[in-house]
């Protein structure tokens, strides 16, 4: 088939693993505020007296925009030493905070989508599933595939900060500079282990299902999950719905396949946690900030997924 572009695969595995939350905004969602002082490992909110001139401007804008009540006027004026923001009342202080944390509950599940999602590829890299190349900002041929030792760093996002890579150092620190170059991946492969939804409905025609397939909420004997969708939430009985696994030749119920991604997502190749309940609770507070599950897999839920992949559930 060809390549396509990093920042468009994200949104094609996004649109994978949360096919009803996943809304495209997740790629341009900005980082969070986090206007918080973190004294002995405990978070407070960050006090006026504490602020930097940049968490000074933040507040100050969200109170001008936002909060109409103090009729704060939104233009900065300069002085010799640069921007001059007026005083802010403790009031204000507080409205400002209360603001940016609206905003930060909103963004939230986005950035925790799209790092998901991130750290989906940068496994399939790492693992030989997936084929990176690049081509010049200018355009031109795409190279060979790429060393995929490059993405065994630890602060891959930067790679994803305008989907390009230096070549002559492409372990560094930087995001983009004149040798750097875009990065594309193989699509037949992105295929093979995110497929879009119209060849997951697809294949379910040909396997003679009915219609699109749902991969949230299951109801059944044995575990009762609820995954609340974003806008509505439906529940299926958990065995009615059968889905391919991205690794191929497992059939999941939509649980199944959700414990199975968040497995891979969380340990990325390395060993799984032998100790007594530590992986259940790591894939459940996974399925909960992620998914945004409401209620975990029943334990027999989790037997049932690692007999089909053959191994043994150490949790039980």
């Amino acid at each position: 088939m060809g390549y396509i572009f990093l920042g468009n695969a994200v949104d094609r595995v996004g649109r994978y693993l949360f096919p009803d939350s996943w809304d495209g905004t997740e790629n341009v969602t900005p980082d969070l505020f986090v206007l918080a002082a973190t004294i002995n490992g405990v978070d407070y909110p960050l006090s006026s007296l504490d602020a930097k001139p940049r968490e000074r401007r933040i507040i100050h804008e969200l109170v001008a925009l936002r909060r109409p009540e103090f009729q704060r006027e939104y233009t900065i004026r300069h002085g010799p030493t640069g921007e001059v923001i007026p005083k802010l009342s403790s009031q204000e202080w507080t409205a400002g905070l209360q603001e940016a944390g609206k905003i930060d509950a909103e963004r939230r599940p986005k950035l925790q989508r799209r790092d998901a999602c991130r750290r989906f590829i940068k496994k399939a890299i790492l693992d030989g599933r997936l084929t990176f190349v690049l081509r010049p900002k200018r355009g031109g041929a795409f190279s060979r595939p790429q060393d995929r030792k490059w993405w065994n760093v630890e602060d891959h996002d930067r790679i994803f900060y305008w989907c390009q890579m230096d070549p002559q150092n492409a372990t560094g620190n930087a995001v983009g500079g004149d040798r750097f170059q875009y990065v594309f991946v193989d699509e037949t492969e992105l295929n093979a282990i995110a497929p879009s939804p119209e060849q997951l409905n697809a294949s379910a025609g040909e396997d003679g299902l009915s219609g699109s397939l749902q991969r949230a909420p299951s109801l059944d004997t044995a575990d009762e999950v609820s995954l609340k969708a974003t806008e509505n939430t439906s529940a299926t009985p958990e065995g009615a719905c059968v889905i391919i696994s991205q690794d191929g030749g497992f059939e999941f119920t939509p649980t199944e396949r959700d414990i199975h991604a968040a497995i891979q997502i969380i340990w990325q190749g390395g060993p799984t946690p032998s100790a007594k309940r530590q992986l259940q609770a790591a894939v459940d507070k996974y399925l909960k900030s992620t998914l945004h599950y409401t209620k975990t897999p029943d334990p027999r839920t989790y037997q049932r997924y690692f007999k089909k992949i053959g191994a043994t559930f150490l949790d039980k």
